[in-house]
C-alpha cells in the first residue's frame, strides 16, 4: 500500500541591515552568478547557462553547509556539496527574485526559493530587510528546524558582508558593456553623525550614459542623465595619455567636465 506523500517543508528567515538601503542591496543580490561574494558558506558560484540576472539563467554553486548525499569514494574526504539553480523570476520593482534547484547532490527535490529586499522607513532610508523563503520536499537526514537554522545563520552572515560592501557600487542598467549608449548606475554612501542624534546615511547616486568611446585615442565621454547631487547638463571626458609619446615612461589620466553651476557648490570643490 502506497503511503501518502509528506507535505512540503516551508521555511522563511530574515535579516535587517540598518546601514544599507534596499536600492543599495538589490543590485548585489541580483548578481545571480556571484552569490559567493556575499554568502561565505559557498566555495564557488558561477554561471553555466544564460545571461546573468535574466530569467532562465543557471548558476552552479559548490561548498554549502548542507551535506552531500554522494557516496564517499576515498574513505577520507567528504564529497563537495553542489547544486545547479535556475533563476525563474525577477521583479526589479519589488526587488525580489525566485529560483529553483534543477540538479544537486544534497537531496533537495522540488525546491523553490524567493529572496526579497524590503525597504524600511517611510522614505526607504532606514535600512532594509532581506527575506529568504523556500519550499522543498522533506530531505532525508535533515529536520526542518535545523535547515531553517542553517538558513538563518547563513543569511545573517551574508547581510553583514553585504552591508560592508555597499559603500560604493556601480552596475550596468542598459545597453551593451563598453559601447556607446551604455547606461550605468553609480552610488556611494556617507554616514553623517551629529551630536545628540542618530547616525544618518546619505546616498548620492547618478545614472550615466556613455556617449563616445575611442579605443585608439584611449578616451571616453559620458553624460549624467539623472542624479540627486544637483548636476545639470553634465558632460565629462576621460583620456589616458602616454608620457613622452612612446608610452614607455608611464601614462597620465586626464578627466575634464562641463556642467551648469550647482546650487550650494563652488567650482573649486570639484577640482
Amino acid at each position: 500500500m502506497e503511503q501518502d506523500p509528506q507535505p512540503q517543508w516551508e521555511g522563511k528567515v530574515s535579516a535587517r541591515l540598518p546601514k544599507a538601503t534596499a536600492d543599495q542591496i538589490w543590485p548585489l543580490l541580483n548578481d545571480f552568478f556571484n552569490l559567493h561574494k556575499w554568502f561565505s558558506g559557498l566555495a564557488a558560484c558561477y554561471g553555466i547557462h544564460g545571461t546573468n540576472g535574466e530569467p532562465g539563467c543557471i548558476r552552479h554553486c559548490e561548498g554549502s553547509s548542507i551535506p552531500s548525499t554522494d557516496t564517499n569514494t576515498d574513505g577520507h574526504s567528504q564529497p563537495v556539496s553542489w547544486s545547479n539553480e535556475r533563476l525563474t523570476a525577477v521583479d526589479h520593482g519589488e526587488r525580489s527574485l525566485s529560483y529553483e534547484i534543477v540538479d544537486s547532490n544534497i537531496g533537495f527535490k522540488s525546491y523553490v526559493s524567493t529572496v526579497k529586499v524590503v525597504p524600511q522607513g517611510d522614505d526607504g532610508q532606514d535600512g532594509c530587510v532581506i527575506e529568504w523563503s523556500f519550499n522543498v520536499d522533506p530531505v532525508a537526514g535533515l529536520v526542518l528546524d535545523e535547515l531553517v537554522r542553517m538558513y538563518k545563520v547563513g543569511l545573517q552572515q551574508m547581510a553583514e558582508r553585504l552591508e560592508d560592501g555597499v559603500k560604493d557600487i556601480g552596475y550596468q542598467v542598459e545597453g551593451e558593456l563598453g559601447q556607446p549608449s551604455q547606461v550605468l548606475y553609480c552610488a556611494s554612501s556617507t554616514t553623517i553623525a551629529s551630536e545628540g542624534r542618530q547616525e544618518e546615511i546619505k546616498i548620492s547616486w547618478a545614472k550615466e550614459k556613455v556617449l563616445v568611446i575611442n579605443p585608439i585615442e584611449r578616451c571616453i565621454s559620458y553624460e549624467i542623465m539623472e542624479n540627486n547631487a544637483g548636476f545639470k547638463s553634465y558632460v565629462a571626458t576621460i583620456e589616458v595619455l602616454p608620457i613622452n609619446g612612446d608610452g614607455q615612461n608611464g601614462c597620465k589620466i586626464e578627466w575634464s567636465f562641463v556642467a551648469d553651476p550647482i546650487e550650494g557648490w563652488r567650482l573649486e570643490l570639484l577640482h
